[in-house]
Order: structure tokens, then sequence, then C-alpha cells
């Protein structure tokens, strides 16, 4: 039997203003810093498209996350 993980981070909200400024930020430091490695699916009932939620993500993560923008690849 294989040890296949079946754990993932799920968060509601995703499009939100405690999205953009707390939990991007604190899911990339447990990322970066904890070496956490489970899937993040984030829902948002906003009606944003893929891109637009990548975007808001990687703006909260330039302003709230203390990252260099050129080392994102979202």
């Amino acid at each position: 039997m294989s040890n296949l993980s079946s754990d993932a981070i799920v968060f509601f909200g995703a499009s939100g203003d405690l999205a953009y400024k707390q939990i991007f930020p604190s899911l990339l430091r447990l990322v970066r810093d904890e070496g956490m490695r489970v899937p993040i699916i984030g829902v948002a009932k906003s009606g944003w498209s893929l891109q637009n939620l990548k975007d808001r993500a990687k703006d909260s993560l330039e302003k709230h996350g203390g990252v260099d923008p050129d080392s994102l690849q979202l």
C-alpha cells in the first residue's frame, strides 16, 4: 500500500479582504518557512476568473508577504 496523502487546505472567501491581507501571506510563510506541501484550494463567490484571483494573490504577496515580485510564479 502506498503512503499517498489526501490532505488539503480549503479556505473560503479567497477574493475577500481577509484573504488579501492575512491568509495569502500566512499560507506563503507556511509553504516557504515550514515546508508545508499540501494542495491549497481557495473558494470564492465573487465570479472572478482564475487570472483575476491569481493577480489578486500576487498583489497580496507583494504588499503583505515580504517577497520579491519577480520570484512569484502564479
